[in-house]
């Protein structure tokens, strides 16, 4: 399995030649941070943010906050400059944009790997994230899933989709709704994490708060932001709630002697448990315990 234990409900977009952003990042309450090179940075000051994520990695404290850094393609200069300056910092995760095929992570993998052992760091420390924001890549995603030992997550980028097949950017809809189930279940099928894509508009906390929920309930694990203010709505749609605590833990007592392999089926309040539920069972509690909130 690929995944790791890393809570990742909220994922914040940090610009990275931004020195303020950067400093007060790991303030903000996000599970984890992206430090941008792509996107967000204009042609003009990529040299620029290249340096200033690479002084941040190696100089500031960002807490229990998971730091991965999104580079730019892998395929061009700039994102191969990224890569020789970003990996000998260690970063938690290289977030690739844009990709469209198992061969763009490998190919990043290999980069990685051979970065690593320049530079005297610990094989495998570093994970890789890929950007699902295109056709080829929703048409890709059980291989891109699937491709790497280090592939941790897949990461859902509707804005550019929706440009590239012409559709409403309305995530939870149509063609859309079709590309996020495909992405999640392409990851769960690798045991790795699915992030859905930021809500855009930073003014509609309901909003946000009904998109949030909608991920979840789709099975994404947590969500991208662009804004501070988005976190904590999006952490409290993905943190278990105090009665799906409450459910899990007698989910979890109707196991005999602890043993799963003995559960068979039995009933809680009237519902069939069987070894599907004991899963998500554990899955809640797992969560609860790593935000401290297991004593519900």
């Amino acid at each position: 399995m690929n995944s790791t234990p890393t809570l990742r409900r909220s994922l914040l977009y940090v610009p990275g030649d931004k020195e303020a952003m950067l400093a007060r990042a790991a303030s903000r309450g996000a599970d984890a941070l992206i430090l941008n090179l792509e996107d967000a940075v204009a042609p003009a000051n990529k040299d620029l943010a290249r340096q200033m994520v690479a002084h941040a990695l190696q100089a500031l404290d960002f807490g229990a906050a998971e730091v991965i850094v999104r580079i730019n393609p892998p395929d061009t200069e700039t994102g191969y400059r990224d890569l020789l300056a970003i990996v000998p910092c260690g970063p938690a995760a290289i977030l690739i944009p844009k990709v469209g095929s198992a061969e763009d992570a490998r190919s990043v993998g290999r980069t990685v790997e051979r970065l690593e052992a320049v530079h005297g760091l610990a094989s495998g420390r570093t994970h890789i994230m890929c950007m699902i924001e295109s056709a080829a890549g929703v048409l890709n995603a059980p291989e891109i899933a699937a491709c790497h030992p280090r592939v941790a997550a897949l990461i859902f980028g509707a804005v550019d989709l929706s440009t590239e097949i012409g559709c409403a950017p309305l995530p939870g809809e149509g063609v859309l709704l079709h590309a996020a189930g495909r992405l999640i279940l392409a990851a769960r099928a690798a045991g790795i994490d699915a992030i859905d894509t930021p809500h855009m508009q930073l003014n509609d906390p309901d909003g946000l708060a009904r998109s949030s929920r909608l991920a979840r309930d789709l099975g994404f694990d947590g969500k991208s932001a662009i804004h501070p203010a988005q976190i904590a709505t999006i952490n409290a749609a993905f943190s278990p709630t105090a009665e799906q605590v409450a459910w899990a833990k007698r989910v979890i007592a109707l196991v005999p002697n602890g043993d799963p392999a003995r559960l068979g089926a039995a009933l809680l309040d009237g519902q069939l448990i069987e070894t599907p539920h004991l899963a998500r069972a554990q899955r809640i509690l797992a969560a609860s315990e790593r935000l401290g909130t297991n004593s519900f």
